[in-house]
């Protein structure tokens, strides 16, 4: 099968590690991928290493000579599908699609009102969480969507060693008693550090050597870094906190800290939260959007509502005491992730979307 797929994001995210997780799987299936992404992409130079091919393009707004220059591409190469991620990919692949006439499905990795979304011969959600909306909100029928959880590289998790985890641990300048929480994400507020840090005080109270480490993307001027920086000079609170940024050994991390925290109010999946339980690590979070999908309460983590300091506190303060809690919850985690997660058979069932498509155009 010839895919082409196509993704518009820059910076790293979710969406465009899958997909170069799923082109890269795929192609261990034995289907021919190639991608389509913007110029300055993360994803480009990561692909170029993978051995993947790509090709690039500004994906305007008013795109007409780049939709013929790319129609022209797909019938040239004989493309039987389209598959696309993220909102301007979205919107230029339902374009291709008129202009050549292959199938084009699209992974919806994020919940938003969009007009393009049934126009696509088929869509695949990434948890019940974001199928449940786009049926609601942008009206797709049951019959053009599907729900597939997407998956990470779950090999890195299997190659960390006692080594890296000392080398992390160093790197964070522990004594070897803290107890390690990790907050894995963009500082923006869908991802909920507000409420993480409102419980700190209470945190620290109760779990005297409690050390917060946080890795992803934060600008210091921002309004919302600002705030967060505030609460924490109020309550003397900064010297139990390292803001690290963007990490890419995120499975030594994960591996090392002894608690997840994922205090999202709004979240399509949640893979933060696999990534953690790859890691053996057990997670506290909030039960919003796929993360009931991934966190069993009281099995492989905790759920606690969003929106709740106090709850959020509690739950962290009871795993800080219970080291046996947080074994047998983080040794679930890593079992289910590994059974359902398992990238392999996660893209066969995305493949399977693709000859449902193809079949279907067939049939016409």
């Amino acid at each position: 099968m010839r895919i082409l797929q196509i993704i518009s994001g820059r910076a790293i995210n979710g969406a465009l590690i899958y997909c170069k997780l799923l082109s890269e799987q795929l192609r261990e299936l034995g289907h021919d991928v190639t991608v389509l992404s913007r110029q300055d992409s993360w994803l480009n130079q990561q692909l170029e290493s993978a051995g993947i091919e790509y090709f690039t393009s500004d994906m305007s707004r008013f795109p007409f000579s780049e939709l013929k220059r790319i129609s022209k591409w797909i019938r040239e190469n004989k493309i039987d599908l389209i598959h696309t991620h993220m909102s301007r990919g979205h919107a230029f692949g339902v374009l291709l699609k008129m202009l050549s006439g292959v199938p084009t499905i699209a992974t919806a990795h994020s919940r938003s009102f969009q007009l393009h979304w049934r126009m696509n011969d088929l869509v695949i959600a990434n948890s019940r969480a974001t199928a449940k909306y786009h049926q609601r909100i942008n009206r797709i029928p049951d019959s053009k969507l599907e729900t597939i959880h997407c998956f990470v590289d779950l090999e890195r998790f299997k190659n960390v060693t006692p080594k890296s985890i000392r080398i992390v641990r160093r790197q964070l300048r522990l004594h070897g008693d803290e107890f390690v929480v990790g907050l894995v994400g963009d500082v923006v507020q869908r991802k909920g550090h507000l409420y993480l840090f409102q419980a700190l005080q209470k945190i620290v109270e109760a779990v005297p050597n409690f050390k917060l480490v946080m890795l992803g993307r934060f600008r210091r001027e921002e309004p919302y870094a600002k705030q967060l920086r505030s609460i924490l000079i109020q309550n003397q609170l900064y010297r139990r906190t390292k803001w690290l940024g963007l990490r890419f050994n995120i499975q030594d991390f994960m591996t090392a800290f002894d608690l997840c925290v994922v205090p999202s109010i709004e979240e399509p999946l949640g893979l933060v939260a696999i990534e953690s339980m790859a890691g053996g690590t057990p997670v506290v979070s909030t039960n919003v959007g796929g993360l009931p999908e991934i966190v069993q309460h009281e099995s492989n983590g905790l759920l606690v509502e969003p929106h709740d300091a106090d709850a959020l506190a509690n739950a962290i303060i009871r795993m800080a005491r219970d080291h046996e809690l947080r074994s047998q919850l983080g040794e679930n985690g890593k079992r289910m992730v590994f059974e359902r997660f398992d990238p392999v058979a996660l893209t066969n069932k995305v493949v399977a979307v693709y000859e449902r498509a193809l079949s279907t155009k067939r049939a016409a």
